[in-house]
């Protein structure tokens, strides 16, 4: 438990991790605030398909039916794959998976980004306090106590938690703030991504091939 007026966690960034991470300590009874510069894009059926997806694995929808939000984005809008077919350009023979296999209804879902991002922001604001959802608001500075760290919002409001949790993206101001250095490298690729229409039903299946150039993928 945290002290008196010491919250147990402050998360920076809204994306999904972020909502994520703040809304599983919420559910579990920790006193946690969240810091985002800006509220995500509302999500709407009547909106085209996001060209952003993520695969998610049955593991992946369970985190998030245990979080309360996996109805909601299987009634709004998603795509389960049932089989995957990968194989190799220069190669023989395939690969195939398949859920019937399994005994199961889908290998996963292929789910918008943006409507992810919608659902677990919805419940997050349902979940806390409106005084600890500082939106929109930035991190202006830290004061690390060694047991503790004091969160300087840009309006000059001072939070002080037991722990400093950073999502806020790839290039996150927060890592370079505390001086948390990484390593990366230019892969040298570029992709293409689009929606397709095709003449045949997908029937629910995933299509990967992989090419010398790089792979292809169809996803349902």
């Amino acid at each position: 438990m945290s002290r008196r007026g010491e919250l147990d966690a402050i998360v920076v960034g809204a994306g999904i991790v972020g909502t994520a991470t703040a809304l599983a300590l919420a559910r579990d009874g920790f006193d946690v605030a969240l810091v985002e510069a800006q509220p995500p894009t509302p999500w709407n059926s009547s909106d085209d398909v996001d060209l952003r997806v993520v695969a998610l694995a049955p593991d992946g929808a369970a985190l998030f039916d245990d979080l309360g939000v996996w109805t909601t984005i299987r009634e709004a809008r998603v795509g389960p794959y049932r089989r995957m077919v990968v194989w190799d350009a220069l190669a023989p023979g395939e690969l195939v998976f398949d859920a019937l296999e399994r005994g199961e209804s889908a290998l996963g879902w292929i789910v918008e980004n943006r409507l992810l991002q919608h659902a677990l922001w919805t419940a997050l604001v349902a979940a806390l306090p409106p005084d600890r959802l500082a939106c929109p608001s930035t991190l202006a500075d830290i004061e690390d106590h060694g047991d503790a760290v004091t969160a300087v919002l840009g309006d000059g409001t001072r939070r002080r938690a037991r722990v400093l949790i950073g999502a806020d993206g790839i290039a996150s101001p927060l890592r370079d703030r505390l001086g948390i250095g990484t390593r990366g490298r230019d892969y040298g690729q570029r992709a293409v991504v689009a929606h397709v229409t095709t003449e045949r039903a997908h029937d629910g299946t995933a299509w990967q091939r992989f090419q010398p150039g790089g792979p292809l993928a169809f996803l349902p």
